[in-house]
């Protein structure tokens, strides 16, 4: 039986954009590098391990709205194995309102049908 790969439950597209985001005891600040309404990609030369909870502040693209989005680290990459990989983190939003969600879902297919 050959292996599969998970489908996505949301789009995402490639973006580039300040995160801000924090632990109970540590601030940072770094680049997202993709989005979805499910999360987001956070590359970042210190990911912290999965299953940590953060909270993260950011600018959407084109609407320029603030959100503040609980997320869960859902895996780590800690070592770039291809010349393509960053460092990094990918993120599940935890506590997005449906009003947000739905912003950000028309953000990714506007930038998706970008040339």
């Amino acid at each position: 039986m050959a292996a599969t790969t998970p489908t996505r439950q949301f789009d995402r597209a490639p973006v580039l954009f300040k995160v801000d985001y924090r632990t109970v005891d540590r601030f940072f600040t770094d680049f997202a590098e993709n989005l979805s309404a499910g999360g987001m990609f956070i590359s970042t030369p210190r990911p912290l391990d999965p299953g940590s909870f953060i909270i993260i502040e950011f600018i959407l693209p084109v609407t320029q709205k603030t959100l503040k989005v609980k997320a869960e680290v859902m895996w780590a990459r800690k070592r770039a194995i291809a010349a393509n990989e960053r460092r990094g983190m990918g993120v599940r939003f935890k506590d997005l309102t449906q009003e947000d969600r739905e912003r950000i879902e028309a953000i990714v297919s506007s930038l998706r049908r970008v040339p």
